[in-house]
């Protein structure tokens, strides 16, 4: 009986070798795998051509700038990437969505993101410059 228990210790501890060093070479594997996906990754994101990005339209038909002017606006566009977020003040997804514009602005903005809103009017008391104003 002696016998027996001991053959299952020694098989049970034999066992749990295998496991561990059958782990531990399929975790270094794994880990090897990632980190050249990661330098793959790495090395895509720096290779970009920006000669296929489309430049950022024209803005047409604008009858009241706020904080800006056009002229400076043309000049403040050269360069930077730009996410033109078109809103009106009434509308509540436009007002959920703010928060996430300034958190962007925030983080993006020295690495080269310029954000613009354009107030589009859907009824007549948002086409008042004063009332987007307060708003």
């Amino acid at each position: 009986m002696k016998t027996e228990i001991k053959n299952a210790v020694i098989f049970g501890i034999v066992i749990i070798i295998i496991v561990g060093v059958i782990s531990v070479i399929l975790s270094s594997l794994n880990s090897d795998t990632q980190t050249t996906e990661t330098t793959h990754e790495i090395n895509s994101i720096t290779k970009i051509d920006k000669s296929k990005f489309k430049k950022a339209p024209e803005i047409i038909g604008i009858t009241h700038y706020f904080n800006t002017t056009a002229e400076k606006l043309a000049n403040e566009i050269k360069g930077k990437v730009v996410l033109y977020d078109i809103w009106t003040y009434s509308c509540i997804n436009c007002v959920r969505t703010l928060p996430h514009i300034v958190a962007w602005n925030e983080k993006y903005s020295d690495s080269g993101l310029l954000i613009i809103g354009i107030h589009s009017p859907e009824f007549e008391f948002e086409k008042i410059p004063e009332n987007v104003e307060s708003a």
